[in-house]
């Protein structure tokens, strides 16, 4: 039993991979029958472009293309001796996605719709505002990879509609997941001592924790912002180091924070959660604290504009991440005298 245990879950695998093989193979079948080329006339040219959905020219980013080119064989030809590859080209700009599959017989190329780290800026302009225009009309041609576009043949069609958002059964099943998480994070931080400097006293709850709070806010927009993005595109390597440098910060901010402070320290009740992340020990604005809130607004603000509107998270200089740093540093060095000020003597 162990034995047949320890094989059925490769067995399965390996029949799931075998059943997307299939389908892939079957949609790309159905995608080369329904182009329609138009006939031929002189050189290497493009006759006809399909996706693979039952409305052929619409596509989404990661999906099959199939483009019928006319005398594949020379464009081959060409191919082979100047030693570069064949590439899709959208808009007359080169895509960096390179041949897949040939079919020579037919003169039917096929390309996957790929975004990734060396054609992101390509995408930048096409994939704007998903939310309020979700489809965007792509010229679709092929070429040597560097270079021009083939042509297209008179009346030939080589308009893909490309829909930037993917939606369908699973999307609903993420996005009820992703109201659950934001409800239960924010439940927990409203009504326990998570972001707190810590538990309720006789009932009375502590200040709302400045380090906390921005640890977990980073983290809920890259986890908000990931599955947004993941869920747009299929693409699941979105996180810019930058990012990963951002959340580093502000955990270590919180982590320092709660080392200073000392363990046997009279408790505070809280003034309220904006008051409890501007104001020091003695109620006062504290221009650290209020550094660190503004600049993680602003940050935030730009980062949520750069991945509802364009999806992707931002890449922030290092200079940002400096600033960061100092406006972190800065505020835990303000929490020494205060630690010391609030341990007992």
């Amino acid at each position: 039993m162990k034995f047949l245990r320890g094989i059925a879950l490769p067995i399965l695998i390996l029949a799931l991979a075998a059943c997307g093989t299939h389908s892939d193979h079957d949609e790309l079948g159905a995608a080369r029958k329904r182009l329609r080329p138009v006939p031929c006339d002189g050189g290497p040219a493009v006759a006809a472009v399909s996706g693979v959905y039952s409305n052929q020219y619409e596509v989404y980013v990661g999906d099959w293309v199939v483009v019928s080119v006319c005398h594949v064989d020379q464009l081959l030809q060409s191919a082979d001796a100047a030693q570069k590859p064949v590439t899709l080209f959208a808009e007359g700009v080169d895509t960096g996605n390179e041949l897949m599959g040939v079919d020579a017989q037919s003169g039917v190329l096929t390309f996957a719709l790929e975004r990734n780290d060396k054609n992101r800026n390509f995408w930048r302009p096409f994939l704007y505002d998903p939310l309020f225009d979700p489809e965007v009309d792509m010229h679709i041609s092929v070429g040597l990879k560097g270079e021009r576009p083939l042509p297209r043949v008179p009346n030939a069609n080589m308009i893909l509609h490309v829909r930037k958002m993917y939606v369908d059964w699973t999307t609903s099943i993420f996005l009820i997941g992703l109201l659950i998480f934001t409800i239960v994070l924010f439940y927990a931080a409203a009504k326990t001592a998570m972001l707190r400097t810590g538990p309720a006293v006789d009932g009375v709850p502590q200040p709302y924790s400045l380090g906390r709070t921005q640890m977990a806010w980073w983290f809920f927009l890259v986890v908000l912002s990931y599955t947004y993005i993941w869920l747009c595109l299929g693409d699941r390597d979105t996180i810019p180091t930058s990012v990963l440098g951002l959340m580093g910060i502000s955990s270590a901010t919180a982590l320092a924070a709660m080392f200073i402070t000392p363990k046997n320290a009279a408790p505070r009740k809280t003034e309220g959660f904006w008051r409890d992340l501007v104001a020091d020990d003695q109620g006062t604005i504290a221009l650290d604290r209020l550094q660190i809130v503004v600049w993680t607004l602003i940050l935030s603000g730009i980062f949520l504009t750069s991945v509802i509107w364009e999806l992707t998270m931002p890449e922030f200089s290092a200079t940002l991440l400096a600033l960061m740093g100092i406006s972190s540093g800065t505020y835990i060095g303000f929490q020494f005298p205060q630690a010391k000020s609030a341990a007992p003597s």
